[in-house]
């Protein structure tokens, strides 16, 4: 699910049907190449899940230098810019093992917030949303992703993680 716009369709939409992967076609929405990115990215390429931030929003290159892992977030950079979103967006993806995630792109204009608590937590994009999914909640744990930040949770629900592309794993709220 995506609250946005992608006026790179085109450009990553070419990219991935290039890959000859029988699946990115048919594409009817722009929104759609958020998942075969992201299918790229995890089965295709073996990445783990908070690449996929790197790759749809790359950092600048004064910031990858900060990285421990700079040679490699340099690299997703250059290899696959071709499926940089322009966005603004918020993506809300859910994966065949029951991870689900949050993610803006780097301009945040979009709204995002995850809360709840153990074994239920909700990714919405207004409070007024979470506070009906999960009233009984601590809402000072409320996550309000921002444009360095994706938020993963794990099969289970049990606990959310937060990957900031400048700091590594950040938050861990269960």
């Amino acid at each position: 699910m995506t609250n946005g716009e992608n006026t790179a369709f085109v450009p990553i939409r070419e990219f991935l049907v290039s890959r000859g992967f029988p699946g990115y076609i048919g594409y009817n929405s722009d929104s759609e190449v958020f998942t075969h990115i992201l299918h790229y990215a995890v089965k295709g390429l073996n990445y783990p899940i908070n690449y996929y931030k790197d790759i749809i929003t790359p950092l600048k290159p004064t910031e990858i230098e900060k990285r421990a892992d700079k040679d490699f977030a340099g690299h997703l950079k250059k290899s696959l810019r071709p499926l940089c979103i322009d966005g603004p967006n918020c993506v809300i993806g859910f994966t065949p093992d029951g991870t689900c995630f949050m993610v803006q792109d780097s301009k945040k204009l979009r709204p995002g917030v995850v809360g709840g608590k153990a074994g239920k937590y909700s990714l919405v994009s207004e409070e007024c949303g979470l506070n009906r999914a999960v009233p009984d909640r601590d809402a000072t744990k409320d996550i309000f992703p921002m444009r360095y930040d994706m938020v993963i949770i794990p099969p289970g629900a049990e606990e959310v993680k937060v990957w900031n592309q400048l700091q590594g794993w950040t938050t861990t709220m269960n």
